[in-house]
């Protein structure tokens, strides 16, 4: 278990606060938890937690939006976007032939808070096979979108949004019919 550095125990502190514009407390969330150096599955004890959170993708969306929207998600990124999907919207956004849709259709329709959720990063046990979750922060100065989330090798952090990279994979025969980890949409909570 990791302890609270002071910058992000201040950055918290910030966060919580009542008079604090929402996607201020969302941006200062996001860089306390990127300043924890939380590896990922790492056990955290964080702010406002009574127990270790396991700090995975779903769990490190978990506490963002519980902290900065106080919304409790469910535990998987599979269950996330179907509350999403129940409760508030999921908007698709898989392209023609199956292929994710370019920076610019994100561009134009994300807003910060919102959840982006990719399919098949790894074999899914369960459905819908969405099997990775991150939070989309906004652009940064330079006009980058970015989003907060836990990735396997380089643990919780604040990463450049590319909608058409792949992430993770699985399955194929000899390299052949290989299913490809890809962003397929986005949910906006109420």
């Amino acid at each position: 278990m990791l302890p609270i550095r002071t910058a992000a125990f201040v950055a918290l502190l910030f966060a919580t606060a009542s008079n604090v514009p929402a996607d201020e407390r969302l941006s200062a969330e996001a860089r306390a938890l990127q300043s924890g150096g939380y590896a990922y599955g790492a056990s955290a004890l964080l702010p406002g937690e009574t127990s270790p959170l396991k700090m995975d993708c779903s769990n490190t969306v978990r506490y963002l939006v519980q902290r900065t929207r106080g919304i409790l998600l469910p535990r998987t990124a599979s269950e996330q976007y179907t509350y999403a999907r129940r409760y508030g919207q999921i908007k698709r956004a898989v392209g023609l032939f199956g292929g994710t849709r370019p920076s610019s259709w994100w561009a134009k329709r994300l807003k910060a808070g919102d959840l982006l959720f990719w399919e098949h990063t790894y074999k899914p046990t369960r459905q819908p096979p969405v099997t990775h979750v991150m939070v989309y922060l906004g652009r940064d100065e330079n006009g980058i979108p970015l989003m907060l989330g836990a990735q396997n090798s380089r643990g919780v952090g604040i990463y450049q949004l590319q909608p058409q990279a792949v992430y993770g994979g699985h399955g194929g025969f000899l390299g052949l019919l290989r299913k490809k980890g890809k962003l397929v949409a986005y949910g906006r909570l109420p």
